[in-house]
């Protein structure tokens, strides 16, 4: 009873939030405005072209083939990104990426993507090519994100004098939690060519989210138990992972139709909880005394 109660208590959570949230910020980075040009000979633009759009019904093509420019040589006009598809009739001058053979075109579109995030949910929701690298870096980001919040809540549980320091929100994490996780969801639908208003989501939102919201207690037995700093590591790699399992499993019902198993959730939860506690330690400092000492160690003896 006192489960379905918490259960009942998150869903309204989830809900209010939803309610208050904006999808100005997912609009803005859905519609933004791209131009790609493919410089090559004709055969080699055509197929590079083909695998961009493969996988879209003919209207969609149409509309994601207005992104693309095909020529011999570099267009005049400015174009976002250039790919080298190679034949060309000029030598590229200037930052470009290469794609000469067809296998080269996933490690292609997740280059794009790190060189040029903010592009990433433009890119992916024309353009299918772009969708795995695009969903797992806003999956990675939301969770980096949702762990450092995280930390910093936890630090007056460990240090209760920084208290007075710290904003309210910073305390009331699971408000700042959630709402990024759903951002994250509505993301991730529009990457996939979906409606990213809450209103048609909310179906999927709701248990997704709700399935995650256990971190908190987790976390928070974790603080209390772990001496010193360590818990505020602890809570922020629980929040980072809970943030990725909830990113990731919504994907895979978007493109599959089916749910990631209890073990699935449970093994990739694992899996991000150790990259989590790497990602979010702070790297170790040399003091100049330090440097000195190991400059010392290391210099080779004369012979």
């Amino acid at each position: 009873m006192r489960r379905m109660g918490r259960l009942s208590r998150h869903i309204r959570e989830i809900l209010q939030i939803s309610k208050e949230l904006s999808t100005d910020e997912v609009r803005e980075l859905a519609d933004k405005p791209f131009r790609i040009a493919l410089v090559g000979s004709a055969i080699r633009t055509h197929d590079v072209s083909e695998q961009l759009l493969e996988g879209l019904s003919p209207a969609e093509r149409g509309r994601s083939r207005q992104c693309l420019v095909c020529s011999p040589q570099l267009p005049d006009e400015p174009a976002d990104i250039v790919i080298d598809c190679g034949g060309g009739t000029k030598t590229i001058i200037g930052e470009h990426y290469t794609w000469l053979l067809p296998e080269q075109g996933a490690q292609v579109a997740k280059q794009i993507v790190t060189d040029l995030p903010g592009l990433a949910v433009a890119l992916a929701r024309r353009l299918p090519l772009f969708r795995e690298p695009a969903v797992e870096h806003l999956v990675k980001e939301a969770s980096r994100v949702n762990g450092q919040i995280a930390m910093l809540s936890a630090i007056p549980g460990v240090v209760p004098v920084v208290s007075v320091f710290l904003p309210p929100a910073a305390v009331a994490d699971i408000v700042l939690l959630t709402k990024n996780q759903i951002l994250l969801l509505l993301k991730i639908a529009a990457v996939l060519g979906l409606s990213y208003h809450t209103r048609d989501r909310l179906k999927e939102i709701v248990p997704v989210v709700a399935s995650a919201m256990g971190w908190r207690s987790l976390a928070r037995e974790f603080v209390g138990i772990v001496p010193g700093g360590v818990g505020v590591l602890v809570k922020g790699a629980i929040a980072y992972a809970g943030t990725y399992v909830v990113g990731r499993s919504a994907y895979w019902y978007w493109t599959t139709g089916e749910q990631l198993s209890r073990k699935q959730k449970e093994k990739l939860y694992r899996q991000m909880l150790e990259e989590a506690t790497r990602m979010l330690t702070p790297p170790a400092t040399t003091t100049p005394r330090d440097a000195t000492s190991d400059a010392e160690e290391t210099r080779p003896t004369d012979l």
